[in-house]
């Protein structure tokens, strides 16, 4: 049986159910939960129920009010999500802003992104800045932070790397700066970072880190502009 498509122009808005194809060009929303193949909105989207899909893209402004699954996701402006969001490519170029937990394999950000709940990602690549209330859990965690004060509960993984990044254009280091409770992985690299305890086997700290207690298993290297009031080798 051939799937139906739904196409809003303009303004106007559609139930929910089983289609192929979905899109939103201009100021349009989806009012009950929706199962497609691919969902695309072109200006503003208003999500009242749950979304899954195999390929989600949105050019613009989209709010769900409920939870999205989707292989890929793709933001190109700002998500406003109350539920979680969970893929296993996600892309957002602009800003997110989740109430609920993000889960995924792969995790690009460029722009800054709201957590309210965990991150638990296989690789977080983010460019720019964040808050997460939980926990960051990933294999590979690759931050570069451009500006604001960063914050997030603890962060676990492999290897584990945070720097201040080149702000637009590459004009000079950006000025932001990251606390947490807890950093703990494989292979540790920090820069102006404020953290009660970093654990590690390798752990090297950059410029600007304020560390409580430094934990390692085999080696550890400290910016001269770096505090730790305690290191201890395990």
């Amino acid at each position: 049986m051939e799937q139906r498509n739904i196409n809003i122009f303009g303004s106007g808005s559609s139930g929910g159910g089983h289609f192929d194809k979905v899109k939103i060009k201009g100021d349009g929303s989806i009012t009950d939960d929706i199962e497609c193949l691919q969902f695309k909105v072109h200006g503003n989207g208003s999500l009242l129920g749950n979304v899954k899909a195999q390929a989600f893209a949105a050019y613009g402004t989209v709010e769900l009010h409920q939870n999205i699954k989707s292989e890929i996701i793709k933001v190109y402006g700002s998500m406003d999500v109350a539920g979680d969001i969970s893929g296993v490519k996600i892309s957002i170029r602009g800003t997110g802003d989740i109430a609920g937990n993000i889960l995924g394999e792969q995790l690009d950000v460029k722009g800054g992104i709201s957590v309210k709940g965990n991150c638990e990602v296989e690789n977080l690549q983010l460019d720019g800045g964040f808050e997460i209330d939980g926990l960051l859990n990933a294999e590979k965690v690759n931050i570069g932070m451009k500006f604001g004060d960063n914050r997030v509960s603890e962060i676990g993984g492999e290897t584990i790397s945070i720097k201040r990044r080149s702000t637009f254009l590459g004009m000079g280091k950006g000025e932001g700066t990251l606390s947490t409770e807890l950093v703990e992985g494989d292979h540790i690299y920090l820069e102006y970072t404020t953290a009660k305890v970093v654990r590690g086997k390798s752990v090297e700290l950059g410029p600007g880190c304020n560390i409580e207690l430094v934990e390692y298993k085999e080696s550890l290297k400290q910016h001269k502009s770096t505090e730790v009031k305690e290191n201890r080798l395990l």
